[in-house]
């Protein structure tokens, strides 16, 4: 709601307090907004003086507005109006209350407090044209008006019945949406840069929304029953961008079901709201100006400048060409123009020959003074001109006055107690703020700040310590290490081999006399482990077996011989295949501050023994898995991390020469951006080790077909994979980027 509308709302709905003839209800001609108006006396003490609060709530009757006061209400008086339809309930001698405020309810748009001599005013803002059945009655602890829902019959007997009016037509609107299916704000986008900038609402479905301009340098816009995600509870920085907007804010307030964002300016600037379908586009942008001024001495003065990036100036535009003209004159055009009154000091004197094309009358009074070296100063609708070094002079001796002042005033001491801080860290900047009489000290066992000075530092003190001592961010790192590995062997072996002989034992002597016996056998010593007739200890001629044993492998042995035992061939096969999967899951969690490390590991120490000259000295290794993580909260909502994560175990298959295991390192060290609730994957290692060997007699081996009883053949495939997932999660998300913005 603008400036101009609130008051004109405020103004109607200021009525004269004139004397009532009798407590009945009556209607005044002379005020056409007035329907009618009645004083009701409530018996009581009337010690109530304060209006505290306002609550809302909503029942099967209709809204249900309680106004909880600080004592007994003795009488009020109710005011009926229209066009547009209010009800003003007047609190006879209560005379403080708190702000205005929006309601998020049927029927009631806002309620409205104005502070009276002998009374409080509280106007209720109704969004019918019609005004609805109420009641007014008086609860513990304050006074209660309930507003009847549509077709809702009051249960008091005394309930107001509204004037007789024709039967409206079959209504139209749609149905109040349920609580589970308002609309939602899925997004909060800003873009553009420079002299023209956006911020882009989306939406899932229309809303009622409404911007307020409660200073030139923040404009609010209101989403009437909407929800936000909590991720877009956040705080944008866009300064980055030279453009009009500083900050872009969006948050929930729950109090009045409405969805607010803020965004903070540099300097005013103009602004203008487009919807488009579920799409509210707000747009912040300035105009080009151009001016060219030329003093007496020739000296040109030109300004080409951008006002919606530095939004400076907002007086009304203005376009000029003299030549020699009498700066008292054209001071006097200015101040025609703005509105303003003007007060020059004597010596301000000389000509100026001026060009401009539309420039704001503020920038071109600035250029102005500065090109004839004067200055200015503004109290309400007064600008008084001077020179620069009278102007200085003026401000020097004030600052001597404010210091003889702040001299003469009694020293005070306030203790502020730091909550969320070190007292210690926040007291450097809080001492600066101190006069030169103040003093500052430190309570380390309560963490408090004691200050001494006059009232108003320690006032500046007090705000800035409520500014500082604001909850840091925390930051839940939850990482999962997966590592898996697979293996798979294969391998064909064969042995064989026997022995002959030709001798006189056996039967087959050669018959000669040299030589007479003839014997051979392989020379390979193995077993064939077939057991029986089969000899425990055959000579090989070929061996090439499978690595086979026992709960390893398969083999099979043959043993052929002759009757006489004068020949014999062993013969052996054995395969082998192994397949293995490992699988490997840490899940380390850590939760640590904003820009402080945190570390998390978990593993064993291994001694290792070293030789010397000075004898045995044992020195530990650590093989553990550690997490080392650094988070930063950006102003977004973003995590920031810088990240170590080691998963040192050690090998069981690689070991030293005295036994001890090696240590296998998988090591990751980063620096990543995550947005809250995220997972991101810092580190993936895959590796895959293939091999193929083959074992064979030489030239045998290279037969084919027959090759193969000479050889043997082994082929082994090995794969690794490791990946690191980090999800860090802001714990106090809500309360740290609230306080933040």
């Amino acid at each position: 709601m603008n400036a101009s509308k609130w008051i004109a709302l405020c103004t109607a709905a200021t009525l004269t307090l004139a004397p009532l003839a009798g407590a009945g209800a009556q209607s005044s001609a002379a005020d056409p907004h007035l329907v009618s108006r009645e004083v009701v006396n409530l018996n009581a003490t009337g010690s109530a003086s304060e209006v505290r609060g306002v609550k809302v709530l909503r029942g099967e009757e209709g809204t249900r507005i309680v106004l909880t006061l600080d004592g007994e209400l003795g009488a009020y008086e109710r005011i009926e109006l229209k066009d547009p339809t209010r009800l003003a309930v007047d609190l006879l001698g209560v005379s403080r209350a708190p702000k205005a405020q929006a309601i998020s309810a049927p029927g009631v748009s806002s309620v409205r407090f104005g502070v009276h001599a002998d009374r409080v005013r509280v106007v209720f803002d109704l969004e019918g044209a019609e005004l609805p059945r109420y009641r007014i009655a008086p609860v513990a602890g304050g006074l209660e008006i309930v507003f009847a829902a549509t077709d809702t019959k009051l249960a008091d007997a005394s309930a107001r019945q509204a004037a007789p009016a024709p039967a409206p037509a079959p209504s139209t609107e749609r149905p109040a949406p349920k609580a589970d299916a308002r609309p939602r704000v899925l997004d909060v986008a800003f873009q553009g840069e420079g002299a023209e900038q956006r911020v882009d609402v989306v939406l899932s479905g229309s809303v009622r929304h409404e911007v307020e301009r409660p200073d030139p340098r923040t404009r609010v816009l209101t989403l009437r029953g909407a929800e936000l995600p909590p991720k877009l509870v956040r705080s944008l920085d866009t300064t980055a961008f030279a453009g009009p907007v500083r900050t872009v804010a969006s948050f929930l307030d729950r109090e009045h079901g409405a969805v607010r964002v803020v965004v903070t300016l540099g300097e005013d600037a103009k602004d203008d709201l487009e919807v488009r379908g579920n799409r509210i586009s707000w747009r912040f942008r300035g105009e080009q100006v151009e001016a060219t001024i030329v003093d007496e001495a020739g000296r040109v003065t030109r300004a080409a400048a951008d006002t919606g990036a530095r939004a400076r100036y907002t007086g009304t535009r203005v376009s000029f060409e003299f030549k020699d003209i009498d700066i008292h004159n054209l001071l006097r055009i200015l101040a025609e123009v703005s509105k303003k009154n003007l007060v020059v000091a004597d010596d301000v004197k000389g000509t100026v020959t001026i060009r401009l094309r539309n420039v704001p009358w503020d920038q071109a009074l600035d250029l102005i003074l500065r090109s004839k070296g004067l200055g200015k100063e503004e109290e309400g609708n007064i600008i008084r001109i001077a020179p620069l070094e009278r102007l200085q002079a003026e401000r020097e001796a004030a600052a001597k006055a404010q210091e003889a002042k702040e001299i003469a005033q009694p020293l005070l001491v306030r203790i502020i107690p730091v909550n969320y801080a070190l007292a210690s860290e926040i007291a450097p900047k809080v001492q600066d703020l101190l006069t030169k009489r103040g003093s500052l000290t430190v309570d380390q066992r309560t963490n408090t700040i004691i200050v001494k000075d006059v009232a108003d530092a320690i006032s500046r003190a007090q705000a800035l310590v409520r500014t500082l001592d604001t909850q840091t961010p925390q930051v839940l790192i939850s990482s999962r290490i997966v590592e898996t590995s697979t293996n798979f062997s294969r391998e064909l072996g064969i042995q064989w081999g026997g022995s002959f002989s030709a001798s006189q034992a056996t039967g087959n002597a050669t018959g000669l006399a040299f030589p007479h016996n003839i014997g051979g056998s392989g020379s390979v010593p193995g077993n064939v482990g077939a057991g029986g007739a089969v000899p425990q200890q055959p000579n090989w001629a070929v061996s090439f077996p499978a690595g086979g044993g026992e709960s390893s492998g398969g083999a099979i042995g043959f043993t052929f011989g002759s009757a006489g035992g004068a020949a014999q061939l062993n013969l052996r096969l054995s395969a082998l295949e192994s397949k293995g999967l490992l699988k490997t899951v840490s899940a380390p969690k850590v939760t640590t501050l904003d820009n402080r490390e945190a570390v998390i590991g978990q593993g064993v120490s291994i001694p290792f023994s070293q030789v010397s000259a000075a004898g045995v000295n044992t020195v530990f290794v650590e093989a553990k898995l550690e997490l080392r993580v650094t988070p930063h909260v950006t102003s977004d909502g973003s995590i920031l991390m810088k990240i170590r994560a080691s998963n040192n175990q050690p090998s069981e298959n690689v070991r030293g020469a005295n036994g001890q295991p090696a240590i296998t390192k998988r090591e990751a060290e980063t620096e990543v951006l995550v947005k809250d609730g995220d997972t991101t994957v810092i580190g993936g290692i895959y590796t895959r080790r293939t091999s193929e060997s083959v074992g064979q007699i030489p030239f045998l081996g290279d037969i084919p077909v027959l090759g193969w009883f000479f050889k043997s053949r082994s082929v082994s495939d090995e794969r690794t994979e490791l990946l690191i997932f980090i999800s860090p999660t802001i714990v106090n998300r809500e309360a740290a980027l609230i306080a933040g913005g």
